[in-house]
């Protein structure tokens, strides 16, 4: 079973993403992600074994009781690698210690199930589309960070979007010709009340 844990987008957001790419039509060699699939990815589990789920959950059940709601802000677009190559277009996150926080401790726990650790450091992102012609690839990222531009969200901090998030999910993704299709396996809330201390956003 092909897995991942994510932190899923509220409709605003997913609305806002749409909106700032706004294609009429695809693209050659840029494959958009659907707006019902956007997320913040926290782990990429990849293939396990169905066996592995019931411990994988009661383990992630006892994680998401350490932590509580916190707010995410929209940044601004990137690439991966680079501009000259883009293979992955993406809208980047307000850099938040809790999430930072909860993506290593997350990557903790699915370790202790025989799952590698992440080898590069956590870069809190939001993927809109994977990139084979990279001509059209940099054309879409242009795009987008005009309209990035052209509504002051770039030098205007106060104007970008923010969500609240209370849980965090682990999602099923079935591959099919048609793209992936994700199922939510199971929701993690997080806690309302650690002990009488409130985390904030650093």
């Amino acid at each position: 079973m092909r897995c991942f844990i994510a932190i899923e987008l509220p409709e605003d957001i997913k609305n806002f993403i749409d909106q700032l790419v706004n294609l009429k039509s695809s693209v050659e060699g840029v494959n958009l992600v659907k707006k019902e699939n956007l997320h913040l990815t926290l782990k990429f589990l990849g293939e396990i074994e169905i066996d592995l789920i019931p411990s994988i959950v009661n383990s992630l059940r006892d994680l998401a009781k350490e932590f509580s709601p916190f707010t995410l802000k929209i940044s601004h677009p990137g690439v991966f690698p680079d501009k000259v190559k883009p293979r992955v277009i993406w809208i980047g996150l307000e850099y938040s210690e809790i999430l930072k926080d909860l993506a290593v401790k997350v990557d903790e726990e699915i370790y202790k199930f025989g799952i590698e650790k992440e080898q590069r450091r956590f870069k809190s992102h939001i993927t809109i589309a994977r990139v084979k012609n990279f001509q059209n690839g940099r054309y879409i990222f242009e795009k987008i960070w005009k309209t990035f531009k052209e509504n002051n969200l770039i030098d205007n901090p106060a104007q970008k979007p923010h969500f609240h998030v209370t849980e965090f999910v682990l999602m099923k993704s079935t591959l099919t010709p048609k793209g992936s299709i994700y199922e939510v396996l199971e929701r993690f809330p997080l806690s309302d009340n650690i002990n009488g201390i409130i985390k904030q956003n650093a």
